[in-house]
């Protein structure tokens, strides 16, 4: 009971204020502020080189942005995005081509020419010969139009084809933009992940620190040998050496964040923490049935609406192929005005109108092999889509297998960091009053250190599989 009471004291007067230990089992142990990780100067330890840090500010990008925000600014600064949006303007105007083939076509023309012979009298003598001349002006104008009447629905399958393909364009545009997003998220959570290791790994140093204290005091006690404190430096040199990994990890991290949102890589934007203690790390809102999110999946999924399309428009294209050998009508007309006496005057009105049809007899083979193409392309379309919703499902299943998973390991991990936490207290204080020994001491600095980086690791692991669940059901981005 004594030895109970004793140690109990020694936990209470060993708490350092930075980390907080539990309170009777009733309050978890808080990670350090986030806000930590930009105030070490970087390395922490070495040579500082600040001119490569340098940052810029961008205009109209806050310094801290919401996730909704980074996504806002990567929407609009992507560049393959610009691209992708290119492509559905280059196929809408596939399809405005394709519709002027069912358009009238009226052309207006008119020449004049002035033409002379040398005339050759036969009583005439040379010199009059060559004077003589007869010449002649002609003007005319015409107004010409014609009009496709029937071709066997073949400029209404080009226009079909044209415009699904304009469609999947479109689908696989906002597919692309769901990418972005997905990567945008990503990245913000990567790099606050890494800016809480930072935080954490400072901190981890600091208790060794303590324990290096301790250390030296017991040594001055006389109470411990002068090789404890060699073993308790070669720790704190690791954590120094974790630190400023960390750290370095952290900067390369912050330039691909700035990068991914379209930004140079030198602007000065960082993501704003959503995760503000343990308590919260973990959603309490329930997942929806395997069925349920995939049924989500293949209505708000772009990539399956474009594997549709796809087929559609190879199916358009089919019709049209089929269409070949079609017998074509199609009416013309013109109006003019013609003079062609010696002055250009007398003029004349003259005019054609009629109707044509063309009868294909033998194309060489030609539609046939259309068809045997086009016949093939719809196969393959087809094959395509059955393996996007194939893709989908499993997309969907794994994200669904992931977040409970991740959820279950951060819950284990919140566990044994409360528990890290306190042994390393309970051990530094055993140390300080004399019934401790440092390995005992150095195997609770390492147990803390692998219950922080386990804890960080599945706080932001389960935002990346949360935000990869809705990637995968297409609910990303409305």
């Amino acid at each position: 009971m004594m030895a109970a009471l004793v140690l109990a004291a020694v936990v209470a007067q060993a708490a350092p204020q930075t980390t907080p230990a539990p309170a009777s089992g009733a309050e978890s142990a808080v990670l350090p502020s986030i806000d930590r990780a930009f105030a070490l100067p970087y390395p922490a330890y070495g040579s500082p080189q600040p001119q490569i840090l340098t940052t810029r500010p961008a205009t109209g990008i806050p310094a801290t942005v919401t996730l909704a925000e980074a996504t806002a600014i990567a929407i609009a600064r992507v560049p393959s995005l610009d691209a992708a949006r290119s492509e559905v303007a280059l196929d809408d105007a596939s399809v405005a081509l394709a519709r002027t083939g069912l358009a009238p076509d009226v052309s207006i023309s008119g020449s004049s020419q002035y033409s002379y012979v040398q005339g050759t009298g036969a009583n005439a003598s040379a010199e009059a010969a060559s004077a003589a001349m007869v010449s002649g002006q002609s003007n005319s104008g015409s107004l010409s139009l014609s009009q496709l009447i029937y071709d066997g629905g073949q400029i209404r399958s080009k226009i079909d084809a044209a415009r699904l393909t304009r469609d999947a364009t479109m689908a696989t545009y906002r597919r692309d933009a769901q990418s972005v997003v997905y990567n945008v998220a990503e990245a913000y959570y990567t790099l606050l992940a890494d800016e809480r290791t930072v935080a954490v790994d400072d901190e981890l140093l600091r208790e060794n620190l303590v324990s290096e204290n301790l250390v030296r005091a017991q040594i001055r006690a006389g109470t411990v040998a002068g090789s404890d404190l060699a073993t308790q430096l070669a720790t704190t040199a690791n954590a120094r050496t974790t630190l400023v990994s960390a750290q370095g990890t952290l900067q390369n991290d912050r330039v691909a964040f700035a990068t991914t949102l379209g930004l140079p890589a030198e602007t000065d934007v960082l993501p704003r923490d959503d995760t503000h203690d343990l308590e919260t790390a973990t959603p309490t809102s329930s997942l929806p049935a395997f069925d349920t999110a995939l049924v989500i999946a293949y209505a708000e999924r772009p990539d399956v609406a474009q594997a549709r399309l796809t087929v559609a428009a190879d199916e358009a294209s089919l019709r049209g192929a089929r269409r070949g050998a079609s017998p074509t009508l199609s009416f013309s007309g013109s109006k003019g005005l013609e003079s062609s006496n010696l002055g250009g005057g007398a003029i004349r009105n003259d005019g054609t109108v009629g109707v044509s049809l063309a009868i294909p007899v033998y194309d060489q083979g030609v539609t046939r092999a259309n068809v045997a193409s086009e016949r093939a392309s719809v196969a393959i379309a087809t094959a395509n889509a059955a393996t996007t919703r194939l893709t989908v499902a499993q997309d969907v299943r794994q994200a669904l297998i992931s977040i409970v998973s991740d959820r279950a390991v951060l819950d284990q991990a919140r566990a044994s960091y409360d528990s890290a936490v306190t042994s390393l207290h309970a051990t530094q204080g055993q140390y300080r009053v004399g019934v401790g020994t440092l390995p005992s001491l150095i195997q609770a600095e390492t147990t803390l250190a692998s219950a922080a980086t386990t804890i960080v690791n599945a706080i932001y692991t389960l935002r990346v599989a949360e935000n990869n669940l809705r990637y995968a059901m297409g609910t990303n981005l409305q």
